[in-house]
């Protein structure tokens, strides 16, 4: 969270800004999908994008947008398969390539 965000606002009020924040990038990738032809065949897309985020949104503990490390392997413990350090991080590496050490929508 910003430094200004928090100075500005506290508690629901701050927490429901980062919320939104936090849910427009993936809004706008799925409208991306909407609008482009090659996927109009796909049925329920709309359905199928909307769960997508909030799947995501569930891994995404620390709020930021991204999918980090620790919130990962956090998300792995409480559905019951966890991992090691080592294991986590091939895993991202796998998702994400080389480029990043985060997953991003």
């Amino acid at each position: 969270m910003s430094v200004a965000l928090s100075n500005r606002f506290q508690g629901g009020k701050a927490l429901g800004l980062l919320k939104a924040r936090q849910e427009r990038r993936p809004a706008e990738i799925n409208q991306e999908f909407l609008c482009d032809q090659k996927y109009s065949y796909e049925e329920n897309l709309p359905e199928k994008l909307a769960a997508f985020i909030e799947k995501y949104l569930e891994f995404d503990l620390n709020s930021e947008g991204e999918i980090d490390l620790m919130s990962f392997k956090r998300t792995m413990e409480k559905l019951g398969v966890p991992k090691t350090h080592l294991e986590m991080k091939k895993m991202i590496s796998e998702v994400a390539g080389s480029v990043s050490d985060t997953i991003s929508y």
